[in-house]
């Protein structure tokens, strides 16, 4: 079900302490990966609501959490945010705070990133990276 979310009033403030808090942990499939981790954790510092529900502690490899969302019904990750979030229709609306899908290696062949004012925060193994604003192929709205 798409939730129209609102931010909090002191939601930049929320954001930048949430990615700080992130910066150093590395990916982690289920507990700190793309969705449950960077973007997750994003939208709650911004409106408070929690997306998680339903999906922590279901997957722990990049095949269980394909599995885990073709049994959810969806064929791609972009789909099953779009079922939560509602999407841009113009990719240069994204703002910061905003949810992003890029292309990427592997069974599951998308990841989330969270929009920043030049570029897009992505989880590596290292903790967070940088790619560009173009590598964006769909944006959702958070608030």
């Amino acid at each position: 079900m798409v939730q129209e979310l609102t931010r909090r009033a002191d939601w930049r403030a929320r954001l930048a302490a949430e990615m700080d808090r992130q910066r150093r942990t590395p990916f982690a499939w289920g507990p700190h990966d793309c969705a449950l981790g960077l973007a997750a954790g994003a939208v709650e510092a911004i409106t408070g609501a929690d997306l998680r529900a339903g999906m922590s502690g279901r997957y722990q490899t990049a095949r269980g959490a394909l599995r885990v969302l073709r049994a959810e019904g969806f064929e791609t990750l972009g789909d099953a945010v779009a079922a939560l979030l509602p999407e841009h229709d113009n990719l240069l609306m994204a703002r910061v705070g905003d949810i992003a899908v890029i292309a990427a290696e592997g069974p599951v062949r998308e990841a989330l990133a969270v929009v920043d004012v030049s570029a897009l925060i992505v989880l590596t193994e290292q903790g967070h990276g940088r790619r560009p604003r173009a590598e964006m192929l769909r944006a959702f709205r958070v608030g």
